[in-house]
């Protein structure tokens, strides 16, 4: 294994950041609206952070922060993330697929679009399809209470959505949001920022969506 790939792998797992419906079991179902049955909502969970993605107030950028908590009464409360599909099927969600992403709040989805601070997302009346969750089997379905990478594919080049500590705005970006050589520092390995920037991006994503 060459050092960018074992750099990439590591960054892969490190890419993993979001537990669906912390409370919840089985797989991930989905739903066109906020308002359809309520057992298809779930709360976002960060593996960095350790806290609950939700709508919040942003003077600057897109209205998105965390909870104060992680408490079980804190994920009930921000259970309203849900996820839309392209089509009638009711099955499961399945890695892979590109489904739309909504909150309950009016207007629901999220989607990229360059915003001049903060990350580059905007909220859309309609379903927007450009988001997938990897870290598992293509085409199985995606499991609820584990984390897994959420993958935009409008994003520069195609980015997963993390943790990133801002100082204006939600503290949520891509991995571009920080120069691949500094991710790779903070995760302790020394490798050329060029190496990462043009085969770890792919490598990662690769690894992620079980090429």
């Amino acid at each position: 294994m060459t050092t960018v790939e074992a750099a990439a792998e590591k960054l892969a797992e490190h890419y993993k950041q979001w537990m669906i419906g912390t409370d919840q079991s089985g797989f991930v179902l989905p739903k066109a609206r906020f308002t359809d049955s309520a057992s298809r909502s779930y709360n976002l969970k960060n593996a960095r952070i350790r806290k609950f993605l939700q709508h919040e107030k942003q003077t600057f950028g897109i209205n998105l922060g965390w909870t104060d908590d992680a408490e079980p009464e804190t994920g009930r409360k921000v259970a309203r993330w849900f996820f839309a599909r392209s089509g009638p099927d009711t099955g499961p969600i399945k890695f892979g697929e590109t489904i739309a992403i909504g909150n309950g709040m009016d207007p629901s989805f999220i989607h990229y679009e360059h915003r001049t601070v903060g990350i580059n997302l905007s909220w859309s009346n309609t379903p927007v399809f450009e988001w997938k969750i990897l870290g598992g089997k293509p085409g199985q379905p995606v499991e609820v209470h584990k984390y897994w990478a959420i993958f935009n594919t409008k994003s520069e080049g195609g980015e997963v959505f993390i943790f990133f500590d801002r100082t204006v705005g939600g503290d949520i970006g891509w991995p571009s949001s920080k120069t691949w050589g500094a991710q790779l520092k903070d995760l302790g390995m020394d490798l050329a920022e060029s190496a990462a920037k043009q085969a770890g991006k792919a490598a990662v994503t690769a690894l992620l969506s079980g090429a």
